[in-house]
């Protein structure tokens, strides 16, 4: 969620009490009710300036532990507290209690209008959402304005474009016939713990050929891709013969788009040329095969964390 979602000069408190047990009859019951609520932990939804969980050097979100100067009580991270003695004074006063906020203060998912309903740490809110299986994306058909998650990205082809998604075993090589006249296809992992979303696009390359090219559906940026899972594919085209057989064959990692610019131009980054002479009629038969290389946990694992720059206090 945006910082700017979040300021306000004056918070807005809501307590919300969590449910006990269930009202029995009787007035031990009842009793039994009120306990229970007293012993809950209310939970509050609480308006506040975002500007106050950031870190006054470097702006970034603060995350313990916390410091603070002796001259003006400026509020700092670990990271810049070192080198603020030469802007104003030492931060070597650990504060405590704001770690103890800073670690329990929760903010829904930038992208729950698309579905997440994750509340996540807000120092932490950055990270989800660049892993966040709601990311929005956009359709592959020219003209069409559809934003949404790659689930409603499912339904929306499905419905919308009559064009359902082809699921996919990983590391298994599966025979796809797609019409020529349709520029895109849709595929989708089978995993159940990995229900990636892969564009599969043809397009003429020139006269002579015809370029098939594969990509993953969710956020193009290098820091989505370092916490999301990785993919490797090959793309291959035969035409059996009686005295020999023709094929084309492409293997790659699989690049990420987000298809807002649409689907990918012919011959855009890495792609498959499949001649004329193996084609006959109007259709594909494509040989595709995807391996999950890398799955997500172990990316956020390996995710080099968020650099923080020291900036001078004005």
């Amino acid at each position: 969620m945006e910082g700017g979602e979040y300021c306000g000069k004056k918070a807005r408190v809501e307590v919300k009490r969590e449910e006990g047990a269930v009202m029995q009859d009787g007035g031990e019951g009842g009793r039994a009710v009120v306990a229970a609520e007293a012993m809950a932990e209310p939970q509050m939804d609480v308006r506040i300036d975002a500007a106050l969980f950031h870190c006054q050097a470097c702006l970034l979100p603060l995350k313990p532990p916390v410091f603070k100067c002796r001259a003006a009580g400026h509020i700092l991270c670990c990271y810049c507290r070192c080198g603020h003695g030469d802007i104003c004074s030492r931060a070597d006063t650990h504060c405590g209690e704001l770690d103890i906020i800073i670690g329990a203060a929760k903010v829904p998912c930038a992208y729950k209008v698309f579905g997440c309903e994750s509340y996540v740490v807000y120092h932490e809110a950055a990270g989800h959402r660049r892993a966040c299986p709601c990311s929005p994306c956009s359709c592959p058909e020219p003209g069409c304005a559809f934003l949404g998650s790659r689930a409603m990205l499912l339904d929306h082809v499905a419905v919308d474009h009559a064009r359902p998604a082809v699921a996919v075993r990983y590391g298994r090589s599966c025979n796809l016939s797609l019409p020529l006249s349709r520029r895109w296809h849709v595929l989708v992992g089978e995993e159940e713990d990995d229900r990636s979303v892969f564009l599969v696009s043809l397009g003429e390359l020139g006269v002579e050929a015809t370029a098939v090219s594969l990509v993953c559906v969710r956020a193009d940026d290098g820091a989505a891709t370092a916490v999301a899972p990785r993919f490797w594919c090959k793309l291959s085209v035969e035409l059996p013969g009686v005295d020999k057989d023709k094929l084309v064959l492409m293997a790659s990692d699989v690049s990420s788009s987000a298809l807002s610019g649409g689907a990918p131009e012919p011959g855009q980054g890495m792609f498959l040329a499949v001649p004329r002479e193996l084609l006959p009629g109007d259709m594909l038969t494509l040989s595709v095969r995807i391996d999950l290389v890398q799955p997500a946990a172990a990316a956020r694992k390996s995710a080099t964390p968020q650099s923080r720059t020291s900036r001078k206090m004005h």
